[in-house]
């Protein structure tokens, strides 16, 4: 009889190559049964391989550890799925779940002790509420750890009441790994994030939104930010971990008589906790802002300035810091004309606002911007514009209440700046109150416009164009072409006429991603010199992927490596499949090493010594290392 595998990846045993490939894989267990499962967890592990298994659990308490062991659709189950309670670990394995639909999450709660991980979720959510609710593209309520998850679920809100919606979570109290967000949001929205809407937990790390977020809400005050809408002192930590996040998608909206405190990462933080320090570190901003109220190329308002209560007994303020440090801004924010009121406008490349009235620093440093900035309002207005903030202001220092202080220090603009408003400065448009000091902050050496249409240049300090030359702005490199117009969304030779480049959609070369090349119609990656990869195999964490040798990623099932010999899967997404026992093309027992390469020859567990075909590496037989 054909032997047959149940696999399970237990961490501590390990297969050894006798000749061939090597690498880490997993204890192999001899089975008698007609079916061969792989799995990436301890026996005991619940595998799910369809919906209607998924629906199975979905009710009931899910406090075991799932997995999914193949991409699943559960359009046909949505009422019994979405809404999922989860205190034990989802892990999607790299799959992904198609067919979100309705008004409810995949996962109404995941809880302290919960972890959703690996996954993807595919689908569009229309949400009509008379209430306030949390929606987010995977999980409404965190309180424990989302990472490596990818939302691709568009979102729109058309009730009656503003709602607040998360690409990945609508509030956070936990932790937010590595994770992306590709779905668009839009409409009647109170708190909206790319990333969380909502956030009170401890990390949001390594985080990245795509996608567009688009509200139109009427009379309350909207929170928007490309990663976090609002931080909150209600929920989660005392404080607060923002690091190495990034926005790409474009954010614009009308408040009516409310205004908007929108961000490229953060819409709104403020206090967090006495003697706190909370950090905004590394973060960058590259998608087009637009709206009314307090609008910041990096962060919409920093404000310590609210009081808080418990039971009616306010919070006392001993110190609460927040620290911004590294981030930066580039692409075009616009202060709106406003359709209600006479609504100000406060903007800059990195902040909008700061607001301080209690003890404690807002410590602003090592930040810039080449956001072009522009109001649509003019003379008549009072809007505020500053290249690196709109304005500054210590309410506490200047009532004598607080021991407070603001520092802005070693920020930059090299960016545009509208002149045609009442207030305005390459720097920071207004201050009031003291305790303030900006120092080492600069507009120098060369400069960047945005015109309205997108279109990039670049200029001496004399105001020289450039032409024919790479520039760097202090985060991104652009070519600056011919006709004085920035190279965007091309693969093109480097000068040195051997290495292929590549510039994205808003001109920045790409270093160390993944981007689709839309003139050859396929996703590439690039190293840390800008050069495209080709017959390599790289990792992003744990996850492995291959370029062939045409430099294309790898993405549609079984293939051959550019060697001619060695055989492969890809997920959809790229990921390869590695250490695990599966299927090739023909249907036969494979093992898949580390780097994704089909084992050849002979491979053991230290169990058994397990018979690969050396050429295509298919199942042949087993025997006992004893």
């Amino acid at each position: 009889m054909k032997k047959t595998f149940k696999v399970l990846l237990a961490g501590a045993c390990t297969f050894a190559t006798v000749f061939s490939m090597g690498g880490q894989l997993a204890f192999a267990e001899e089975m008698n049964q007609q079916e061969f499962v792989s799995q990436t967890y301890e026996a005991g592990t619940v595998t799910i391989s369809s919906a209607a298994e998924l629906a199975n659990y979905a009710t009931g308490a899910m406090n075991q550890n799932y997995v999914l062991i193949s991409d699943i659709d559960i359009s046909p189950y949505i009422g019994n799925i979405a809404g999922m309670k989860l205190s034990g670990t989802f892990d999607g394995n790299g799959h992904i779940i198609y067919g979100m639909q309705g008004e409810t999450s995949l996962f109404s709660q995941v809880a302290s002790s919960g972890t959703v991980r690996n996954l993807t979720v595919v689908g569009n959510l229309q949400v009509n509420s008379s209430s306030l609710k949390d929606v987010g593209g995977i999980v409404e309520y965190n309180d424990g750890t989302i990472e490596d998850c990818v939302s691709r679920v568009n979102i729109n809100a058309g009730g009656s009441y503003a709602i607040r919606v998360g690409g990945i979570t609508g509030q956070n109290a936990g932790n937010i790994y590595r994770c992306k967000n590709e779905g668009n949001i839009s409409g009647n929205i109170s708190e909206i994030g790319g990333i969380a809407a909502m956030n009170g937990g401890e990390h949001v790390v390594d985080c990245e939104n795509t996608g567009n977020i688009t509200f139109n809400t009427r009379d309350c005050h909207v929170y928007a930010g490309g990663i976090i809408g609002e931080e909150s002192r209600y929920i989660g930590a005392s404080q607060f971990t923002v690091e190495n996040c990034k926005n790409l998608g474009d954010i614009q909206g009308d408040a009516g008589n409310g205004a908007a405190s929108i961000g490229g990462v953060i819409g709104e933080t403020g206090r967090k906790g006495d003697n706190s320090t909370s950090t905004i570190k590394n973060c960058t901003n590259t998608g087009n802002i637009s709206g009314v109220g307090e609008l910041g190329g990096v962060i919409g308002k920093i404000g310590l300035d609210h009081n808080y209560s418990v039971n009616g007994v306010e919070i006392a303020s001993n110190g609460d810091n927040i620290i911004v440090d590294g981030c930066g801004s580039t692409g075009i924010i616009t202060a709106k004309k406003p359709t209600e009121g006479n609504t100000t406008t406060w903007l800059g490349g990195i902040f909008g606002s700061v607001n301080i009235s209690k003890n404690g620093t807002i410590y602003i440093k090592n930040c810039g911007s080449s956001s072009s900035l522009y109001s649509e309002n003019g003379m008549t207005s009072e809007d505020t514009i500053g290249g690196i903030g709109g304005s500054m202001s210590n309410m506490g220092n200047a009532e004598g209440t607080a021991n407070s202080y603001v520092y802005v220090e070693s920020c930059y603009n090299k960016g545009y700046v509208d002149n045609n408003v009442r207030y305005v400065s390459d720097l920071i448009a207004t201050t009031y109150g003291g305790n303030m000091a900006v120092t080492k902050c600069e507009y120098n050496g060369n400069r960047f416009k945005i015109d309205t249409d997108g279109t990039i240049h670049a200029y001496y300090p004399d105001g020289s164009a450039i032409y024919n030359q790479f520039i760097f702005d202090g985060f991104f490199t652009y070519y600056i072409q011919a006709d004085g117009t920035a190279m965007k969304d091309r693969l093109t030779y480097h000068p040195d006429g051997t290495h292929i480049i590549c510039f994205d959609a808003h001109g920045h070369e790409v270093f160390m991603d993944f981007q689709y090349c839309s003139s050859v119609g396929y996703t590439c990656y690039f190293d840390s010199l800008g050069y495209i990869y080709k017959d390599q195999i790289t990792f992003v964490g744990n996850k492995a992927f291959y370029l062939n040798q045409n430099g294309k990623m790898e993405n549609s099932g079984w293939f051959q490596f550019a060697n001619g010999v060695d055989y492969g899967y890809a997920n959809s997404d790229g990921t390869l499949k590695t250490n695990q026992f599966s299927y090739d093309a023909w249907g036969r027992v494979v093992f898949y090493h580390w780097n994704g390469m089909v084992a050849r020859g002979l491979i053991t567990d230290g169990v058994y010594y397990y018979s690969m075909d050396t050429t295509d590496g298919h199942y042949l037989g087993s025997f006992p290392v004893n």
